[in-house]
């Protein structure tokens, strides 16, 4: 990850869901991402973005410095195209685009993940394999192995 990337990620303190977090992390299994340049630290970002539908965006700390020589600020943007598995006809059935992580491992300050839901893996059953998306316990001290 690059310099700029890193500081951008270390001044976010909210990311905002425009449908909601609950209904986003429902409705979703996956959502694109791209770095935006913004020149406000909040809000929603303006009309720049023509790649899709926007979903959500990163806000960041009143105390943020601009990361670009242009004085602008690098907000992550999350959106949706038309051919996404989530919208009518979407492709993407079996397959996730490269820019895809599960809304439901994007934090503030945190990239997020393709999960196995992102990709469109589903399980048989929901007893055959749990959702451990952002839950990993650790082993026991009292498993011997």
């Amino acid at each position: 990850m690059s310099d700029a990337s890193a500081r951008s990620l270390s001044q976010e303190v909210k990311i905002v869901w425009i449908e909601g977090k609950d209904e986003t992390e429902e409705k979703y299994e996956y959502v694109r991402w791209m770095w935006e340049k913004t020149r406000n630290r909040t809000g929603k970002p303006r009309g720049a973005m023509r790649a899709g539908r926007i979903i959500g965006y990163a806000e960041l700390e009143g105390s943020a410095e601009p990361t670009e020589p242009s004085r602008r600020y690098r907000r992550r943007v999350f959106y949706l195209k038309d051919n996404d598995r989530s919208e009518p006809g979407g492709q993407y059935q079996d397959a996730t685009p490269h820019e895809a992580v599960d809304p439901r491992t994007v934090r503030a300050g945190v990239h997020g993940r393709l999960t196995d839901r992102a990709r469109g893996r589903r399980p048989a059953t929901p007893q055959e394999a749990p959702d451990s998306v952002l839950q990993s316990e650790p082993p026991s001290d009292d498993v011997l192995f």
